[in-house]
């Protein structure tokens, strides 16, 4: 899990960190059209969860993240899939959603590779510079939960329940594949 540390105090021993990624690498929608991320953190912070459709372990996670990205979606930012797969194959690995929430494909995991993420599934926050405000791979509750709470407070926006009942045990997640 990478979160930027926030200060505390003048005296605190967290150095603010950031991660900011190519400001031009493409954002491909499910439609088709494609635009750099700046275009689409301009106004909004952006949280994505990124699946891999070829894999058990991001199916495991769709319920839980389908949850967590709805509970945004009224609030100033926009929440999203990031599917490493092609239009058809999220399409069908996410039923619903992908007409529900705002989804975009990296078959040839350009975005991914872009960002440096190592494994599936993943959460990530962008603020508008766009910068990584935070992320983590595979499904750790307690990071998860770290992360949309940091996004709720800086929205002014109720958390999400993270975890919530029915939610699949803490998992690492597979590596993207190259």
């Amino acid at each position: 899990m990478r979160i930027v540390p926030q200060p505390i105090a003048p005296c605190t021993s967290l150095i603010p960190v950031t991660i900011s990624p190519d400001a031009d690498i493409s954002l491909t929608s499910i439609d088709g059209s494609s635009r750099p991320l700046r275009d689409w953190v301009t106004t909004f912070h952006l949280l994505l969860v990124v699946v891999d459709p070829y894999t058990h372990e991001s199916s495991w996670i769709v319920e839980t993240a389908g949850r967590i990205l709805r509970s945004f979606k009224d609030a100033d930012c926009r929440g999203g899939w990031m599917v490493t797969g092609t239009t058809e194959h999220s399409k069908e690995f996410l039923g619903p959603w992908s007409a529900e929430i705002l989804t975009f494909v990296d078959p040839e995991l350009t975005f991914v590779r872009g960002i440096e993420l190592e494994n599936t599934p993943a959460i990530i926050h962008f603020d508008q510079s766009p910068q990584i405000v935070g992320s983590a791979e595979g499904w750790n509750p307690v990071e998860w939960k770290e992360i949309v709470s940091n996004l709720a407070d800086t929205m002014s926006w109720s958390k999400p329940i993270v975890p919530d009942t029915g939610d699949p045990s803490p998992y690492s997640g597979v590596p993207v594949l190259s």
